[in-house]
């Protein structure tokens, strides 16, 4: 395909703090496959891939009619695999020009096809080079302090322009972010999600939070 934009879904099977926790269920079904379906729902995106090296990700894939169309390699498998190197694995295998890629890690299960298409529409209109989804700080700068030799003063208002990056949704110029090796490249724009969508699981105690939250999300 020439232009348009592609998502890469990267779930690979090994997970150092908490293992199997793409598979494992949150509120009645595989973690990955709240982000497979937030991918299915997003009107901006022309193809989604997932890139796995696990059968039991593959099959909720498959059920979920997304198919992987590779095995990804052992050697980008590992603990030490960087993301960005299976994104660039990714492209090579299902060729193909893209305008945008799209990095949707299974480890923000909270965003939402809404949230897609927002970073991505984002990046598009300003014709950036890259966009990050992030999210302000959970409370207000004047309950954050500046520990100074033991003693507590004011962070100061400067905090009320920090952002978390809540690796939620990552877009970019395929060609300026591989060549990068990251998607926080000079012009990326930082794209505000909702907070209580903004959350990474990497600890069970990360992943019980998001379960619960998905439980009381109407409908």
């Amino acid at each position: 395909m020439s232009g348009g934009t592609i998502a890469i879904i990267p779930a690979r099977a090994g997970s150092t703090r908490l293992p199997g926790k793409n598979v494992r269920p949150m509120a009645g079904r595989p973690m990955v496959a709240w982000t497979l379906e937030a991918a299915l729902g997003a009107r901006t995106l022309d193809r989604v891939v997932v890139s796995t090296d696990d059968p039991a990700v593959a099959a909720v894939a498959r059920d979920m009619g997304l198919e992987p169309p590779f095995a990804r390699p052992a050697a980008l498998s590992g603990a030490d695999a960087s993301v960005m190197d299976a994104v660039a694995h990714a492209l090579d295998a299902v060729g193909g020009a893209w305008d945008l890629v799209v990095l949707l890690q299974p480890t923000s299960p909270l965003r939402t096809a809404e949230d897609v298409d927002c970073v991505v529409t984002a990046c598009r209109a300003a014709g950036a080079p890259a966009a990050i989804a992030t999210s302000i700080l959970p409370k207000p700068p004047a309950f954050y302090g500046r520990r100074a030799h033991g003693r507590l003063e004011a962070a100061g208002e400067a905090l009320a322009d920090l952002r978390i990056i809540s690796g939620a949704v990552y877009a970019g110029r395929p060609e300026i972010v591989l060549s990068a090796g990251t998607f926080r490249v000079p012009g990326c724009l930082a794209v505000d999600l909702p907070p209580e969508r903004a959350w990474d699981v990497d600890t069970a105690e990360e992943f019980a939070a998001c379960e619960a939250v998905l439980v009381a999300r109407p409908g």
